[in-house]
Parts: structure tokens; sequence; C-alpha cells
């Protein structure tokens, strides 16, 4: 070939073919300003000592179409160890190979393991990160999304060309919240009943106000389900009822629900709530609340008549207060907690911690708190601390987000009440404390209807066992709620069987003398024609009633309803409406705890808006990812359906990735590249 040949003559395959004759034209040059260690694998193409737009591997001696400008693009795509294997094969140089698959041998899995835990500890130190951050649900997917990466596209890339700026995460954050906000928009679409938390709250560093508003009902499949609809800012003038009740309005709105009579909203005791949602709406007060009023007035209010347990509780929390200043905390076995009344529980999590560490606490302390522990009594602390933890019990199962709580508000709260009557060798200071509380609980704890009703509903709760006396009365309330729903679908009650009532008289004979104490005295009826009565018919709500199927204690009643909803169709419908509604607002609470942990000290420049979509998918996702998979997670788990047989090659039709063969051009493979890093 000529020596006078311009460059512009020869093409990409004429350089292919000099090449692969070694002709003496043709020299590799490496540039000399070169910074990527891509370069380590490829030499620029010289012809006749004049520099090409062209590079060469020097593994395959491929020649590339390259460019200063495209920069390193074209060698990341290059993977020329593949393409060794076959000549006919149309599998692209990106496929994964079976045994990629496959989990790595022990030997080599324990060093990559050790390396992984080093970049951790590495992680934490120079990012100042906590350490369960590498155990959190987002830093998993986030490895697991790197990994696919290096899967697809290999190692001989610069990580720092996939992670993206983070004011690209920041605009991105809002592309997500619409997308998330669109599908539970389109799922409340399908929501018919439903109820609401509601609450407010400041924040210290900006001192802007949020309100958070959850949103609870039961699905078609029988399933609780809970979103997180608003962590916004409130920027109406004041926290008036009537601003309240439009701040919630407008939320609603945006998500297409609306409040009405049947529509419950659940939210702390506090006057401008109760007002707020007094009219065309029905307020449920916070159980938890209700608990965690009683135990800081018995603790704290002078006129509680508990100053014997209010001495103790002073003492105690200044023996922790000194220990967590005085930086003694690391002598202990166990971490001390201080009281804190506006977090639930916290007076019994103080005492108990306080009493694991008690024989440790002489040699930490100063002659002064040395002094006021010595005027602790062990078994008053002891009886006290087993005493609270009822409470606390009681108060971890309501404020449970998994399961439906309000049937058991009754029950609990009577259990709180015959677990405060007065033992015999109760310390005189607790029964104080015993005597108050149950009369707080009966008096300020406010039950309402729908609680009779939840907890009627219940197979395991429906015989009032431990107030029997309720029993008519919630029957009673429920019979409004099945007719109300009859009137509503336009019919009358069904599955009416007429049934024979020899059971039921012989049951009432044996209670007459049950009842009453001194009907004891009397001999039990023999006539047969005693109690006349006339055969009944039943119905879906009588047999209901009469049904003796009991459930295991820790199974979800909602499973139960699903399981009975063709033996009691309407009373089933019912149950979804009803077990919706929670006993608490705890899930708004731990909505201002994340909201806290995102608002630190050294982001106080954040949005109010950003704060809202960051809170909003971080209580959504994951459940909006159950019920509307992403399409990369479909697409992922058909390419296992992708089978050559021989050189043509078949792929789904939801397969978006397109295959390469061998003539295709290097520019064409970059372009599939960049649209499967998009899909990534």
């Amino acid at each position: 070939m000529s020596s006078t040949i311009d460059k512009l003559t020869l093409h990409k395959h004429d350089y292919q073919k000099l090449v692969n004759k070694n002709d003496p034209s043709i020299s590799l040059i490496k540039p000399s300003n070169i910074r990527s260690e891509l370069w380590s694998k490829f030499s620029q193409l010289y012809h006749l000592n004049i520099p090409q737009n062209y590079i060469v591997c020097n593994t395959c001696r491929t020649v590339l179409k390259w460019s200063s400008e495209t920069g390193t693009k074209v060698m990341k795509n290059h993977n020329c160890e593949n393409k060794s294997a076959s000549k006919t094969s149309t599998t692209p140089s990106r496929q994964r190979t079976i045994s990629s698959y496959m989990p790595p041998a022990p030997d080599n899995y324990s060093s990559i393991k050790n390396r992984i835990v080093e970049a951790c500890v590495e992680f934490c130190a120079l990012d100042g990160k906590p350490f369960d951050t590498v155990t959190g649900e987002g830093f998993i997917n986030l490895a697991k999304q790197l990994m696919n990466a290096g899967a697809l596209i290999g190692t001989g890339f610069s990580v720092n060309d996939l992670l993206p700026h983070s004011t690209t995460v920041s605009r991105n954050v809002d592309r997500v919240y619409a997308r998330l906000k669109e599908q539970l928009i389109l799922l409340c679409q399908d929501v018919q009943h439903f109820a609401v938390r509601c609450d407010f709250w400041s924040e210290p560093y900006t001192g802007l106000h949020y309100g958070g508003i959850s949103l609870h009902f039961v699905d078609s499949s029988f399933y609780l389900r809970i979103f997180i609809l608003a962590c916004k800012l409130y920027d109406l003038p004041n926290q008036k009822a009537h601003n309240i009740r439009d701040f919630v309005n407008t939320t609603l709105e945006e998500f297409g629900l609306k409040l009405n009579e049947d529509i419950f909203v659940v939210s702390d005791n506090e006057p401008k709530m109760v007002c707020a949602f007094k009219d065309d709406t029905t307020r449920v007060g916070c159980s938890a609340h209700y608990i965690n009023k009683a135990l800081q007035h018995a603790f704290e209010l002078d006129e509680s008549l508990c100053a014997g347990v209010q001495k103790l509780f002073v003492i105690v929390r200044d023996i922790i207060s000194y220990i967590r200043q005085s930086h003694k905390q690391s002598s202990l076995s166990v971490c001390v907690q201080n009281y804190c009344k506006i977090r639930f529980s916290t007076v019994y999590i103080m005492f108990n911690t306080f009493l694991m560490v008690y024989n440790e606490l002489p040699s930490v302390l100063n002659k002064n708190q040395r002094q006021n522990f010595l005027k602790i009594n062990y078994m008053e602390l002891e009886q006290l601390t087993k005493y609270l933890k009822h409470f606390h019990d009681v108060l971890e199962k309501l404020c449970s987000e998994q399961t439906p709580t309000l049937h058991l508000v009754i029950p609990y709260k009577q259990l709180l009440i015959n677990r405060s009557t007065k033992n015999d060798d109760d310390h005189q200071n607790l029964i104080q404390l015993k005597r108050y509380l149950s009369e707080h609980l009966k008096d300020y704890w406010i039950i309402l209807d729908i609680h009779y009703v939840a907890m009627l509903l219940h197979p395991n709760l429906k015989s009032f066992y431990l107030m029997p006396s309720k029993k008519e009365h919630a029957i009673e309330l429920l019979k409004l709620e099945f007719n109300k729903l009859m009137d509503s679908l336009g019919m009358h009650p069904i599955q009416k069987t007429p049934l024979n009532n020899n059971k039921e008289k012989k049951q009432m004979k044996k209670n007459m003398h049950l009842i009453y104490s001194l009907d004891e005295i009397f001999d039990a009826p023999n006539d047969e024609n005693y109690l006349q009565t006339q055969p009944t018919e039943k119905t879906e709500l009588d047999l209901y009633l009469e049904d003796i199927t009991r459930i295991d204690n820790n199974m979800n009643v909602l499973s139960y309803w699903n399981s009975n909803k063709s033996l009691y169709p309407n009373l089933a419908q019912i149950a979804k409406r009803v077990l919706s509604i929670p006993a608490t607002n705890t899930s708004v609470e731990r909505l201002f705890s994340h909201s806290g942990n995102t608002i630190t000290n050294r982001r106080t420049c954040l949005d109010a808006n950003k704060v809202n979509h960051l809170l909003f998918i971080k209580r959504n996702l994951r459940i909006l990812k159950e019920i509307y998979p992403p399409p990369i997670e479909q697409s992922t788990k058909r390419r296992s359906s992708v089978i050559s047989t021989d050189s043509t090659s078949s792929t789904t039709p939801n397969k978006k990735i397109k295959l390469m063969t061998e003539n295709q051009d290097v520019d064409e493979a970059t372009s599939d590249e960049d649209n499967d890093d998009e899909q990534l």
C-alpha cells in the first residue's frame, strides 16, 4: 500500500486488515497525556507516523473508533474476553455466563468478604456514618445495583462515572416522589373506607411547623395498608381548629380523599384536635396518649396523692442525670435511660435500666449521690418496675402497625385496671399509685362505641370475658352497623335459617343460677316448658355470635375474616372498615422521629418540600414497590427465559436490552449500553 495514501482514504476495516497483517506502516503508541488506567489495555493507531482517530486493543488486536472528544467510553464498553469463545454466537459481549450466577469458591468468598468489611469500615470512618448504615435497606439496594452494574459492564471503568452528583440526587428526589404519589393516588381511587392519623410538630433547628398525616385502610385481600400522605410545612397563621381542619382537608384532596361521617380521625386529646374534628367525621382519641398522660400526672402532679413514688422518681432521675453528665455511663453494664415525658413508656424504661445496674451504682456515684442512693427502698423499686411493665407491654401492643389494634383497647384498659388492684404484699407507696391510676384510667380513658364493635369482631374477644356486662351493648352496636350496611346495599338481613333453640334454652336455664349468686339456694327448674320461646330465624350476625371458633392469640384477625368472608360476607365488610382504625397515632409520632433524623444540625438548610418528599419516599417506597413492581425487576425475572439454540437469538417482548451481533459497529454497542445504564 502506497505511503502517500491520505489518512482519510482508509476506513476502519482497512486499518483492521493492516493490523492483522502486522503491516510496517502501522504503529501503536500510547498518548503522552493519558490519565485513565484503561489506556493500559489500548494504544492509539498511527498510520505512516500520523495519529488516527482509532485505537487498538492490546489483547485481541481489535480496531475501535475513537476520538479525544469521546474519551474512554469505547474502552469501557469493549470486552474482548467473551468474544473469543465463538465466532458464530450472537450473544453480546456483556452477556453474563452461567458461572457468574453461581456462588464463588469458599476461599474466594472469604477474601471478598474481608475486603468488603474493610471498605465498610473506611466508609463509616471517612464519611462519619453510623455503623448500622451498612445494614440499611437503602444501602443494601445501592450495593445490589452496583453489583449488577459490575456484572453487566465489567470492572474496567471508574466508579465515579456511575455515581451521580449530589445535585442530581437532589433533583431526582422530586421525580421519585412524583412517581410514587401518582401510584398512591391511583391506589386511593378504590378506597371507600379509611382512617386518618394527624399530628403536628415543630422542628427545633429552624422553628418550622410540620403537619403529619397517615392513611389506614384494609384492601380487598384483607391486608392492612398504612401510608404516609404528608409531613409538610404547616404555613397557616395559627393552629386553631378551623385551620387544622383546612390543612387536613387540603392534603386529603390531593389524593382524591374526603372526610365524612363514616371516616375516622385518630389524634391526640388536645382541645384544638377535639374541636377540629368534631363535625362531619368521627374522632378517636389516641389510647397511648391516655396511658402516657395518666403516668405523667401520677409522677409529676402534686395533687395526684402519689408522693411516695414521686420521691423515688426524683431520686432515680437525678442519679441517672448525674451518671450521664459525669461520663460514668461506660462503667456500667447497661446504658441507663432517663425519663422523657413526650416519649411513651420512658418512666418504665428509666426504672428498669436503673434496676438492672442497681448493684453497680455505688462504685460510680459521688458522696452526695451515694447518700441519695441509700434512700431507695429496693423492694419498692422492684415492685414499682414490675407494675409499670404492664403499661409498657400494653403500649407496645397498642402501637403496633403490622396488625389491627382497635379491638385491644377495651380489654387492655380493663386489664390495666385489674392489675391495679391492691395486693397484700404491696408497698404502701405502690398502693397509692395503683389507686390513683385505677381511678384515672376509668375516668379519663374515653371508650367510644366503635371500640365495642371492634372488640366484638374478634372471635377470641366476643365473649367479653373481662367485662361481661358490656356484651349486650356491644351486640346492639354491631347490629346497628349491620343494618346500616344492609340499608346501604338495599338488602334485608340474609342467611335466615329456622333453627331449633333447645340448646339455647338449656343454656339460659343453666345461667339462671350464675347471674345472681343468691339464686344458688333454689333448685334448677326441670320443666322443659319453663322457658317458652318461639323458634327464631338466625341471621348472619346470629350465626357469627354463636360460632365457637377460636384463633391463635397471635394470629392477625384480618386473616380470620379473609378466611370466613364467604361465610360472613357482610360482617367481613364491616370488619374491613372498623379494624382499619388504629388505636393510637404513633405512626405519625414515628414520622416526626424520622424527620428529626432527616433535619440535623448539618442539614438545617434542607427545603421543607424536600423533607416532605424524602419522608414520603422513606415510609411508602417498600409497600408501593410490592403493589407496583418496577419494570426493571420484571425484566430481570424474565431474563432467564432467553435461550440461544443456534445463531439466531430470541428475546421476550418485555426485554428492552438489544442483542449485538459481531458485525455491528462499536458505536451501536455504545448506544445500547447507554440504554442499559438508564435502566440500571
